[in-house]
């Protein structure tokens, strides 16, 4: 395990450990039957630990692969797989802004709309679908779950201020 994915497996860890314990020092988790505001952060965490220490154990188990030289050209051939792919930031920066821009709009113009414009917007930035794969990903994907929040889980959403 290399040193940067050492410290980011101890951030996920560190993570973990805090929202289970925000979640359970101040949220209420309550029981099975009747959850608390903490029950799925409180589960959420405990993910986040479990698989930061799976995480740990991969790195430890893993055998380091013996590198080859390149015929002729002196550099090793691993080093193209370990280089990060160039758009690879990009991707993940483009991916962040769309989420941060879903969190801002999702109060102010309703679920569905949010829903609509982040769905459209992953799949135009992050992912660069077409225009038809991505129209018709996201009328699916914000029906699906409009669906299963409001009519499965009985969630009350936000509603959309233009049509109030």
């Amino acid at each position: 395990m290399s040193r940067s994915d050492s410290i980011i497996n101890l951030i996920v860890i560190a993570l973990g450990v805090f929202v289970a314990y925000h979640s359970h020092a101040v949220l209420k988790l309550g029981i099975l039957i009747s959850p608390g505001a903490g029950f799925l952060p409180f589960l959420c965490g405990i993910a986040l630990i479990v698989l930061g220490v799976v995480w740990r154990l991969q790195g430890w188990l893993r055998k380091p692969r013996p590198i080859a030289k390149a015929a002729g050209t002196g550099e090793a051939a691993g080093a193209a797989e370990a280089a990060p792919l160039p758009g690879t930031r990009t991707k993940l920066v483009m991916a962040f802004l769309t989420t941060v821009a879903y969190a801002v709009l999702f109060e102010r113009i309703g679920f569905l709309l949010a829903t609509l414009v982040f769905m459209l917007g992953w799949q135009l930035v992050v992912e660069r679908e077409r225009w038809v794969k991505a129209v018709i990903v996201t009328a699916i994907c914000a029906a699906a779950m409009y669906g299963l929040f409001r009519f499965l889980l009985r969630v009350e959403l936000p509603p959309n201020p233009f049509l109030s």
